[in-house]
């Protein structure tokens, strides 16, 4: 049943509304004017980083032409929740599905609840800190020499206060500033993203949380647009889908790139503030997630075989996937290696569009090469 898909033309299957929409798709709408800019979008969007995360519009676009108003949407790679939070805005309701705790903590604040700002910020400046009982003692030294302790000791009191209160949106907030570059960030200066070391001889300045955290919440959360849709963000494995067989209408995903992205080191601060920094555990996370060149088509077949279960017939299914460069300089185009593996679970090929992307060098270690997004469509055979 293996089939060679070097000619994807001759998969192509003729749905006239569908393939006008895709044409639409490869005016890379999301690459232009206001669109363009880091900071389009809702303003919940920017609540956190996240390594290879799609922008905001490139996520408003599949979703406008590849969904409609009403339908359930399913990304099961999630993330920090943009796929997710752009379509409930857009009137879709969501699920969103992650293994990595940071990502998850930072999508649940996304999801909307309607909240009293004076009556949060009132609160916040209200309570007392007290950290006579955070021990420090248990925290990995590199950890400790990114902040100054006091400073450390209120956010980990924050954290497991906001914890105890479910507040989603607060805890995803101050998670989110507990490291950065700029004077409202909570570390000793550091990249957004990526934590490289500190100087050595930086002693830390003590950096209070309370009006770090309250500037925080009021530039993610004043004058937003009220979402339409329902967003569900659950830690949950790919390959074992909680959702009933053919419950879903699309999937709009970006699963994780093969062997390229780190996405448990780029983020190992942010995963050690909220309780995540024993070797063991983050070692069995890294290898819960699907990755490895060794075992990441057959992992992801399993992914696949959900996918095929949950979604209706007739369904669509997006996937965004970078290109691999090997040691050796050879180009693995990973959209080509799965599409094999949808054909063999009988989707129709629709379409294939190559979105070329800019070299970040603070992520990109391994070539400086320019990559390509593949964004692929598919539709669910209805004859199964």
């Amino acid at each position: 049943m293996r089939k060679n898909l070097l000619n994807l033309d001759q998969y192509k299957i003729n749905n006239s509304e569908l393939i006008q929409n895709i044409n639409k798709i490869k005016k890379l709408e999301w690459k232009q004017g206001l669109y363009e800019k880091q900071s389009w979008g809702h303003p919940l969007h920017r609540i956190g980083p996240y390594v290879g995360r799609i922008k905001p519009a490139f996520a408003h676009f599949l979703i406008k032409y590849l969904t409609k108003e009403g339908q359930t949407i399913l990304d099961p790679f999630c993330g920090i929740g943009t796929i997710c939070l752009e379509g409930s805005l857009m009137k879709r309701n969501f699920y969103g599905y992650d293994l990595n705790p940071y990502a998850i903590h930072i999508a649940e604040a996304k999801i909307y609840k309607k909240i009293n700002l004076e009556k949060i910020i009132s609160e916040i400046k209200k309570t007392k800190i007290n950290t006579k009982k955070i021990n420090l003692r248990n925290i990995p030294k590199w950890v400790k020499n990114y902040y100054n302790s006091k400073t450390l000791k209120e956010i980990l009191f924050f954290l497991d206060h906001f914890k105890k209160k479910r507040s989603k949106f607060l805890y995803g907030c101050l998670l989110a500033i507990s490291q950065g570059h700029r004077p409202g960030h909570l570390s000793k200066p550091c990249a957004w993203t990526l934590p490289y070391k500190p100087r050595p001889d930086d002693p830390g300045e003590y950096r209070s949380v309370k009006p770090r955290l309250i500037s925080k919440i009021l530039r993610n959360y004043r004058d937003i647009k009220e979402p339409q849709g329902k967003m569900v963000i659950k830690k949950i494995d790919a390959r074992k889908l909680p959702n009933k067989n053919q419950s879903i209408d699309a999937i709009i995903t970006s699963p994780p790139y093969l062997n390229t992205l780190d996405y448990v080191n780029s983020h190992r601060l942010r995963l050690a503030i909220c309780g995540h920094y024993e070797k063991n555990n983050l070692s069995k996370l890294k290898n819960k997630l699907i990755q490895n060149k060794k075992n990441y088509l057959s992992e992801m077949e399993k992914v696949i075989r959900e996918i095929f279960r949950v979604l209706k017939n007739g369904g669509i299914c997006c996937f965004v996937v970078g290109d691999h460069f090997e040691d050796n300089g050879k180009v693995i185009n990973t959209s080509r290696l799965l599409l094999n593996i949808f054909k063999r679970y009988n989707f129709d090929f629709l379409d294939i569009i190559e979105d070329k992307i800019p070299v970040n060098k603070s992520v990109q270690k391994k070539t400086l090469k320019i990559k390509s997004d593949r964004i692929f469509v598919l539709k669910k055979n209805a004859q199964y």
